[in-house]
């Protein structure tokens, strides 16, 4: 973990950045509740899902560098394919909630999702 620190940090940062960007795309103004602002929250939800869904590609080629080592081990018996991959969920699950917590954070009141931010 201490290798990849400042991977995560920018990472985070990137997605802070993007937030921000996204903010001032769906700022709502006090919109009434009707089909057309429907639409845009409707838009800021699918683009919050897609974004949250692949801010994980970024590491994808730090998996794909570890590949030869899991299949030598696999293939000698040293280690089954599971016992390599259940430690790397488990220290990739408290970021993927991290980044979570940020971006709901940081839109979640600003987009008008909820009117008061006690919620």
């Amino acid at each position: 973990m201490k290798r990849n620190s400042v991977f995560h940090v920018v990472e985070s940062a990137q997605l802070v950045g993007i937030a921000l960007i996204t903010i001032s795309v769906f700022i709502h103004g006090r919109n009434k509740i009707d089909a057309i602002h429907a639409n845009y929250y409707m838009d800021s939800l699918f683009y919050a899902l897609v974004r949250l869904m692949t801010n994980g590609l970024s590491e994808l080629s730090l998996m794909v560098t570890r590949l030869p080592i899991l299949y030598k081990q696999r293939d000698f018996y040293f280690y089954p394919a599971w016992a390599c991959s259940i430690p790397s969920i488990i220290l990739k699950v408290p970021f993927s909630l991290l980044d979570a917590f940020l971006w709901t954070a940081l839109t979640y009141y600003v987009i008008g999702y909820s009117p008061e931010p006690e919620r």
